[in-house]
């Protein structure tokens, strides 16, 4: 008797698994080239028999070296289909994309709640580590995968963030700080921000968290009459240098000791007086398109012997041609052009910013 409903099996493919060979491309797409679930099924005692008796074991694909993305279970618990050729063109351009090859990046709980807020002065309240974003759009790690450094990877604990006031010529300011959260910082970093940002700019563009992922000390503070620091006042109209003692009194009250100072636009008019006449106490200096570098001449800047990385974007027409004018006279400078970046070129191109950033902080180690 013919058994009802009966088709002829699809012959079993390597591994015991069952199902058609793909027959979609690439560039394939529609209802046809959706993937196909796949079941395993146990041999049969005579195959397993004849296998162990030849000494063969079924192949497993592998990821290739450097990439991203080993067969497996994902962050979530979801198996994968077993990778093929469409696979490894995505791991390779991956690859292509970042400066460095690397291990994949710690996995993110986007459901984590956002940054907290402090709650006194002089303590510091622990941050929730969470998935800011910037203009609506979330942003990765950044520099962070861009960087060789073996400090991130799979199980790495996540950097200890916290916020805080300090108090600096009798006035109040506000800062956030994010440290490495199983080592000992390598350096410590200073970043400062321009007229329309605070240190909630540095938080979103992720550029706190990758430094501390990446084994350094990242301190980023609301310059007087910004950001969470409005009530204080600024110790000098805008545009004009403020005397190198402010920062020097916002280092100390940090302990910061010599720091990599980071100074996009506005803060200029703090960082130069501090590089001119506190020098010691800057371990590399960090402009990014800065006011004021047209107050000191020719002849100050080459006395500086600073490691300096000048940033700019080529699309700041003004301030980005003009600061590089005057800056190029440090006699220890790199230019970092960020290509079509505008005068905010870190906001525009993060993971440029990151992993120039990154490169020039490993050579002062």
């Amino acid at each position: 008797m013919a058994a009802r409903g009966w088709k002829p099996q699809t012959p079993p493919l390597r591994g015991g698994l069952v199902g058609p060979r793909p027959r979609c491309s690439l560039l394939s797409s529609g209802p046809a080239c959706a993937p196909r679930a796949r079941r395993w099924q146990p041999r049969s005692a005579a195959a397993s028999r004849a296998a162990a008796g030849s000494g063969r074991r079924p192949r497993r694909p592998s990821a290739p070296a450097g990439t991203c993305g080993p067969p497996g279970p994902g962050p979530h618990g979801a198996a994968p289909a077993a990778p093929g050729s469409a696979w490894r063109e995505a791991a390779a351009l991956q690859g292509a994309e970042d400066c460095q090859p690397r291990a994949c990046p710690p996995h993110r709980d986007p459901g984590r709640a956002p940054p907290g807020r402090g709650r006194g002065l002089g303590r510091e309240q622990p941050v929730p580590g969470g998935e800011p974003r910037l203009g609506g759009a979330r942003r990765g790690l950044g520099g962070a995968r861009l960087s060789s450094a073996s400090s991130v990877g799979l199980g790495m604990a996540t950097p200890q963030l916290t916020e805080s006031t300090i108090t600096v010529e009798g006035q109040t300011l506000f800062y956030r700080q994010a440290q490495p959260a199983q080592q000992a910082p390598k350096l410590t970093v200073l970043l400062l921000h321009g007229i329309r940002f605070s240190s909630d700019t540095w938080l979103q563009l992720r550029t706190l968290a990758t430094l501390a992922e990446n084994g350094y000390r990242a301190v980023a503070i609301d310059l007087p009459g910004l950001g969470r620091s409005k009530d204080a006042v600024a110790p000098a109209p805008v545009g004009q240098p403020v005397p190198g003692a402010f920062l020097k009194a916002v280092s100390e009250a940090l302990c910061l000791g010599p720091a990599v100072v980071i100074s996009p636009s506005l803060s200029g008019m703090y960082s130069l007086p501090f590089l001119f006449q506190h020098n010691h106490l800057l371990k590399a200096y960090v402009p990014v398109a800065p006011i004021c570098t047209d107050k000191f001449t020719a002849e100050q800047y080459a006395q500086i012997k600073t490691p300096t990385l000048i940033v700019y974007g080529d699309q700041d027409a003004e301030l980005g041609q003009a600061s590089l004018n005057n800056l190029r006279h440090l006699p220890e400078h790199r230019v970092l052009v960020l290509q079509g970046a505008g005068h905010a070129c870190y906001l525009d191109k993060p993971n440029e910013w990151h992993c120039g950033l990154l490169a020039f902080l490993q050579q002062l180690e």
